[in-house]
Protein backbone atom coordinates (compact mmCIF):
# COMPACT_ATOMS: atom_id res chain seq x y z
CA UNK A 1 0.00 0.00 0.00
CA UNK A 2 1.37 3.40 -0.96
CA UNK A 3 1.86 6.24 1.50
CA UNK A 4 -0.94 8.66 2.28
CA UNK A 5 -1.68 11.13 -0.53
CA UNK A 6 -1.76 14.58 1.03
CA UNK A 7 -3.41 16.02 -2.12
CA UNK A 8 -6.55 13.89 -1.88
CA UNK A 9 -9.73 15.90 -1.34
CA UNK A 10 -13.37 15.04 -0.76
CA UNK A 11 -13.01 11.52 0.58
CA UNK A 12 -16.52 10.43 1.51
CA UNK A 13 -17.69 8.05 4.24
CA UNK A 14 -18.01 4.46 3.05
CA UNK A 15 -20.98 3.68 5.30
CA UNK A 16 -24.20 5.41 6.21
CA UNK A 17 -24.24 6.26 9.92
CA UNK A 18 -26.88 7.89 12.10
CA UNK A 19 -25.77 11.39 13.02
CA UNK A 20 -23.13 11.60 10.28
CA UNK A 21 -21.55 15.04 9.97
CA UNK A 22 -20.82 15.20 6.24
CA UNK A 23 -23.16 18.14 5.59
CA UNK A 24 -22.36 19.86 8.88
CA UNK A 25 -18.57 19.61 8.49
CA UNK A 26 -18.04 23.13 7.02
CA UNK A 27 -20.21 24.66 9.76
CA UNK A 28 -18.31 22.81 12.48
CA UNK A 29 -14.99 23.83 10.92
CA UNK A 30 -16.02 27.50 10.81
CA UNK A 31 -17.23 27.58 14.41
CA UNK A 32 -14.13 25.79 15.66
CA UNK A 33 -11.84 28.18 13.79
CA UNK A 34 -13.69 31.10 15.37
CA UNK A 35 -12.41 29.82 18.75
CA UNK A 36 -8.89 28.69 17.77
CA UNK A 37 -6.83 28.01 14.65
CA UNK A 38 -7.02 24.44 13.37
CA UNK A 39 -3.84 25.08 11.37
CA UNK A 40 -1.94 25.08 14.67
CA UNK A 41 -3.22 21.63 15.68
CA UNK A 42 -0.73 18.76 15.51
CA UNK A 43 -2.94 15.88 16.69
CA UNK A 44 -6.56 15.15 15.78
CA UNK A 45 -8.50 12.68 17.95
CA UNK A 46 -12.00 11.37 17.25
CA UNK A 47 -13.01 8.96 20.06
CA UNK A 48 -16.51 8.22 18.67
CA UNK A 49 -15.56 7.51 15.06
CA UNK A 50 -18.90 6.37 13.62
CA UNK A 51 -18.93 7.15 9.90
CA UNK A 52 -15.83 9.38 10.36
CA UNK A 53 -17.28 12.21 8.26
CA UNK A 54 -15.58 15.06 10.10
CA UNK A 55 -12.31 13.16 10.28
CA UNK A 56 -12.34 12.73 6.49
CA UNK A 57 -13.21 16.38 5.95
CA UNK A 58 -10.58 17.84 8.27
CA UNK A 59 -7.73 15.36 7.84
CA UNK A 60 -7.56 15.92 4.08
CA UNK A 61 -7.56 19.68 4.58
CA UNK A 62 -5.28 20.34 7.55
CA UNK A 63 -2.74 17.49 7.29
CA UNK A 64 -2.34 16.82 11.00
CA UNK A 65 0.94 15.23 12.07
CA UNK A 66 -0.95 12.60 14.06
CA UNK A 67 -4.50 11.28 13.67
CA UNK A 68 -6.42 8.97 16.00
CA UNK A 69 -9.84 7.45 15.47
CA UNK A 70 -11.48 5.23 18.08
CA UNK A 71 -14.80 3.55 18.65
CA UNK A 72 -16.25 1.07 21.12
CA UNK A 73 -17.85 -0.89 18.28
CA UNK A 74 -15.42 -3.72 17.34
CA UNK A 75 -17.05 -4.32 13.94
CA UNK A 76 -16.65 -0.68 12.98
CA UNK A 77 -12.99 -0.67 14.04
CA UNK A 78 -12.43 -3.92 12.17
CA UNK A 79 -13.92 -2.29 9.07
CA UNK A 80 -11.52 0.65 9.21
CA UNK A 81 -8.61 -1.66 9.91
CA UNK A 82 -9.47 -3.74 6.84
CA UNK A 83 -9.82 -0.58 4.73
CA UNK A 84 -6.35 0.47 5.87
CA UNK A 85 -4.59 -2.90 5.62
CA UNK A 86 -6.38 -4.96 2.92
CA UNK A 87 -8.25 -2.53 0.63
CA UNK A 88 -7.85 -4.52 -2.59
CA UNK A 89 -9.00 -7.77 -0.99
CA UNK A 90 -11.94 -5.92 0.53
CA UNK A 91 -12.90 -4.47 -2.85
CA UNK A 92 -12.82 -7.96 -4.36
CA UNK A 93 -15.10 -9.39 -1.67
CA UNK A 94 -17.48 -6.44 -1.95
CA UNK A 95 -17.73 -6.89 -5.73
CA UNK A 96 -18.44 -10.59 -5.23
CA UNK A 97 -21.26 -10.13 -2.73
CA UNK A 98 -22.68 -7.19 -4.70
CA UNK A 99 -22.83 -9.20 -7.93
CA UNK A 100 -24.48 -12.09 -6.12
CA UNK A 101 -27.20 -9.86 -4.64
CA UNK A 102 -27.83 -7.92 -7.86
CA UNK A 103 -28.20 -11.16 -9.84
CA UNK A 104 -31.06 -12.37 -7.66
CA UNK A 105 -34.64 -11.75 -8.73
CA UNK A 106 -36.59 -8.89 -7.16
CA UNK A 107 -39.93 -10.50 -8.00
CA UNK A 108 -42.23 -12.26 -5.51
CA UNK A 109 -41.82 -9.62 -2.82
CA UNK A 110 -38.00 -9.65 -3.05
CA UNK A 111 -38.02 -13.21 -1.73
CA UNK A 112 -34.62 -14.26 -3.12
CA UNK A 113 -32.88 -11.04 -2.12
CA UNK A 114 -34.55 -11.10 1.28
CA UNK A 115 -33.38 -14.67 1.92
CA UNK A 116 -29.83 -13.72 0.89
CA UNK A 117 -29.85 -10.66 3.19
CA UNK A 118 -30.91 -12.67 6.23
CA UNK A 119 -28.31 -15.36 5.53
CA UNK A 120 -25.59 -12.68 5.45
CA UNK A 121 -26.98 -11.20 8.66
CA UNK A 122 -26.93 -14.64 10.31
CA UNK A 123 -23.32 -15.19 9.23
CA UNK A 124 -22.38 -11.73 10.47
CA UNK A 125 -23.91 -12.36 13.89
CA UNK A 126 -22.36 -15.84 14.12
CA UNK A 127 -18.85 -14.45 13.60
CA UNK A 128 -19.62 -11.43 15.75
CA UNK A 129 -20.12 -13.72 18.74
CA UNK A 130 -17.43 -16.27 17.88
CA UNK A 131 -13.80 -16.55 18.99
CA UNK A 132 -11.89 -17.49 15.81
CA UNK A 133 -8.67 -19.45 15.75
CA UNK A 134 -5.59 -17.29 15.17
CA UNK A 135 -5.19 -18.81 11.70
CA UNK A 136 -8.75 -17.75 10.81
CA UNK A 137 -8.68 -14.28 12.33
CA UNK A 138 -7.50 -12.32 9.27
CA UNK A 139 -9.96 -13.93 6.86
CA UNK A 140 -12.83 -13.57 9.30
CA UNK A 141 -11.99 -9.89 9.77
CA UNK A 142 -12.09 -9.39 6.01
CA UNK A 143 -15.42 -11.18 5.63
CA UNK A 144 -16.95 -9.31 8.58
CA UNK A 145 -15.95 -5.98 7.03
CA UNK A 146 -17.55 -7.09 3.75
CA UNK A 147 -20.76 -8.12 5.50
CA UNK A 148 -20.76 -4.90 7.53
CA UNK A 149 -20.82 -2.75 4.39
CA UNK A 150 -23.32 -5.06 2.66
CA UNK A 151 -25.76 -4.93 5.59
CA UNK A 152 -25.32 -1.16 5.91
CA UNK A 153 -26.29 -0.69 2.26
CA UNK A 154 -29.14 -3.22 2.13
CA UNK A 155 -30.83 -2.98 5.53
CA UNK A 156 -33.68 -0.68 6.55
CA UNK A 157 -32.62 2.97 6.33
CA UNK A 158 -28.87 2.31 6.71
CA UNK A 159 -29.11 1.70 10.45
CA UNK A 160 -26.64 -0.06 12.69
CA UNK A 161 -28.46 -1.38 15.72
CA UNK A 162 -27.84 -4.26 18.10
CA UNK A 163 -30.07 -5.92 20.68
CA UNK A 164 -29.31 -6.68 24.33
CA UNK A 165 -27.34 -9.76 23.26
CA UNK A 166 -25.12 -7.63 21.08
CA UNK A 167 -26.34 -9.04 17.76
CA UNK A 168 -27.27 -6.97 14.72
CA UNK A 169 -31.04 -6.94 14.21
CA UNK A 170 -31.97 -4.36 11.56
CA UNK A 171 -34.43 -5.81 8.99
CA UNK A 172 -34.15 -6.03 5.21
CA UNK A 173 -34.44 -2.78 3.24
CA UNK A 174 -35.89 -4.10 -0.07
CA UNK A 175 -33.33 -2.63 -2.49
CA UNK A 176 -33.52 -3.83 -6.09
CA UNK A 177 -29.88 -3.09 -6.96
CA UNK A 178 -26.91 -2.02 -4.84
CA UNK A 179 -23.59 -0.29 -5.39
CA UNK A 180 -21.68 -1.04 -2.22
CA UNK A 181 -18.64 1.19 -2.60
CA UNK A 182 -16.75 3.56 -4.88
CA UNK A 183 -13.37 1.85 -5.42
CA UNK A 184 -11.34 5.05 -5.85
CA UNK A 185 -12.91 6.60 -2.77
CA UNK A 186 -12.14 3.51 -0.67
CA UNK A 187 -8.51 3.44 -1.88
CA UNK A 188 -8.11 7.14 -1.06
CA UNK A 189 -9.60 6.44 2.38
CA UNK A 190 -7.09 3.61 2.80
CA UNK A 191 -4.21 5.94 1.93
CA UNK A 192 -5.38 8.46 4.51
CA UNK A 193 -5.58 5.76 7.16
CA UNK A 194 -1.93 4.82 6.65
CA UNK A 195 -1.14 7.84 8.84
CA UNK A 196 -3.90 7.13 11.35
CA UNK A 197 -3.97 5.20 14.61
CA UNK A 198 -7.15 3.08 14.75
CA UNK A 199 -8.17 2.07 18.26
CA UNK A 200 -10.89 -0.06 19.79
CA UNK A 201 -11.96 1.08 23.22
CA UNK A 202 -13.55 3.58 25.56
CA UNK A 203 -13.17 7.28 24.77
CA UNK A 204 -11.46 7.91 28.13
CA UNK A 205 -8.42 6.02 26.87
CA UNK A 206 -7.66 8.93 24.51
CA UNK A 207 -6.84 11.25 27.41
CA UNK A 208 -3.16 10.40 26.87
CA UNK A 209 -3.23 12.42 23.64
CA UNK A 210 -4.41 15.63 25.35
CA UNK A 211 -2.05 18.59 25.18
CA UNK A 212 -2.04 22.19 23.95
CA UNK A 213 -1.57 21.06 20.32
CA UNK A 214 -4.37 18.48 20.21
CA UNK A 215 -7.99 18.75 19.11
CA UNK A 216 -10.69 16.26 20.09
CA UNK A 217 -13.94 15.96 18.17
CA UNK A 218 -16.51 14.14 20.31
CA UNK A 219 -19.67 12.83 18.68
CA UNK A 220 -21.22 10.48 21.25
CA UNK A 221 -24.60 8.75 21.06
CA UNK A 222 -27.07 11.62 21.29
CA UNK A 223 -29.28 12.16 24.29
CA UNK A 224 -32.79 11.21 23.09
CA UNK A 225 -35.33 14.02 22.88
CA UNK A 226 -38.21 11.55 23.22
CA UNK A 227 -38.84 7.83 23.66
CA UNK A 228 -39.28 7.39 19.91
CA UNK A 229 -35.91 9.00 19.24
CA UNK A 230 -33.89 6.34 21.04
CA UNK A 231 -34.30 3.69 18.34
CA UNK A 232 -30.60 3.01 17.79
CA UNK A 233 -28.11 1.24 20.00
CA UNK A 234 -24.61 1.11 18.57
CA UNK A 235 -23.33 -1.31 21.20
CA UNK A 236 -24.79 -3.50 23.93
CA UNK A 237 -24.44 -0.82 26.61
CA UNK A 238 -26.68 2.27 26.52
CA UNK A 239 -25.34 5.82 26.76
CA UNK A 240 -27.63 7.36 29.39
CA UNK A 241 -27.57 10.67 31.29
CA UNK A 242 -24.93 9.37 33.69
CA UNK A 243 -22.78 8.56 30.67
CA UNK A 244 -23.33 12.08 29.32
CA UNK A 245 -22.20 13.53 32.68
CA UNK A 246 -19.09 11.33 32.67
CA UNK A 247 -18.28 12.56 29.17
CA UNK A 248 -18.69 16.17 30.28
CA UNK A 249 -16.24 15.50 33.12
CA UNK A 250 -13.81 14.03 30.56
CA UNK A 251 -13.98 17.21 28.47
CA UNK A 252 -13.14 19.24 31.56
CA UNK A 253 -10.15 16.98 32.22
CA UNK A 254 -8.72 17.39 28.73
CA UNK A 255 -9.46 21.13 28.82
CA UNK A 256 -7.43 21.22 32.04
CA UNK A 257 -4.56 19.75 30.01
CA UNK A 258 -4.95 22.65 27.55
CA UNK A 259 -6.41 20.47 24.80
CA UNK A 260 -9.06 21.86 22.47
CA UNK A 261 -12.31 20.05 21.77
CA UNK A 262 -15.66 20.28 20.01
CA UNK A 263 -18.59 18.14 21.06
CA UNK A 264 -21.87 17.53 19.26
CA UNK A 265 -25.13 16.46 20.88
CA UNK A 266 -28.87 16.91 20.67
CA UNK A 267 -30.43 20.18 21.79
CA UNK A 268 -32.91 19.55 24.63
CA UNK A 269 -34.57 22.87 23.82
CA UNK A 270 -35.81 21.23 20.63
CA UNK A 271 -38.49 19.46 22.68
CA UNK A 272 -38.43 21.30 26.03
CA UNK A 273 -37.31 24.92 26.41
CA UNK A 274 -36.87 24.36 30.15
CA UNK A 275 -34.46 21.42 29.72
CA UNK A 276 -31.01 22.90 30.37
CA UNK A 277 -29.22 19.59 30.83
CA UNK A 278 -26.33 20.40 28.48
CA UNK A 279 -26.38 24.15 29.07
CA UNK A 280 -25.67 23.47 32.74
CA UNK A 281 -23.14 20.69 32.10
CA UNK A 282 -21.06 22.77 29.69
CA UNK A 283 -21.68 26.25 31.09
CA UNK A 284 -17.95 27.07 31.16
CA UNK A 285 -17.54 26.41 27.42
CA UNK A 286 -18.87 27.99 24.23
CA UNK A 287 -22.33 26.53 23.46
CA UNK A 288 -23.53 26.93 19.88
CA UNK A 289 -26.90 25.92 18.45
CA UNK A 290 -26.80 24.88 14.81
CA UNK A 291 -29.33 23.51 12.33
CA UNK A 292 -28.76 19.94 11.18
CA UNK A 293 -30.61 17.74 8.70
CA UNK A 294 -31.71 14.49 10.30
CA UNK A 295 -31.39 11.89 7.53
CA UNK A 296 -31.87 8.67 9.52
CA UNK A 297 -34.96 8.22 11.61
CA UNK A 298 -37.22 5.34 12.51
CA UNK A 299 -40.14 7.32 11.12
CA UNK A 300 -40.28 9.56 8.07
CA UNK A 301 -41.93 12.34 10.07
CA UNK A 302 -38.87 12.35 12.34
CA UNK A 303 -36.65 13.56 9.49
CA UNK A 304 -35.93 17.19 8.73
CA UNK A 305 -33.97 20.09 10.20
CA UNK A 306 -33.37 20.06 13.93
CA UNK A 307 -31.34 22.14 16.34
CA UNK A 308 -28.14 20.52 17.63
CA UNK A 309 -25.49 21.66 20.07
CA UNK A 310 -21.84 22.20 19.21
CA UNK A 311 -19.82 22.83 22.37
CA UNK A 312 -16.31 24.20 21.86
CA UNK A 313 -13.26 24.85 23.96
Amino acid sequence: MCAANSDVRNILPIIKWAGGKKKLAPTIESLVNSQFDLNKIDTYIEPFAGGASLFLYLATKYHFKKQVIMDINPELINLYTQVRDTPKKLLYELATIQDKYNSLSSEDDFEEKKKFFYQVRTDFNHDLLSEPLESERLQQGLMQATRFIFLNKTDFNGLYRVNSKGTFNVPFGRRKQINLVDADNLLNFSNLLQNTEILLGDYRETKKFANENSFFYLDPPYRPLSDSASFTNYAKSSFNDDSQIELANFTKEIAGLNAHFALSNSDPHQSDEQDNFFDDLYAEFSINRIQAARMISARSKGRGNVSELLIIH
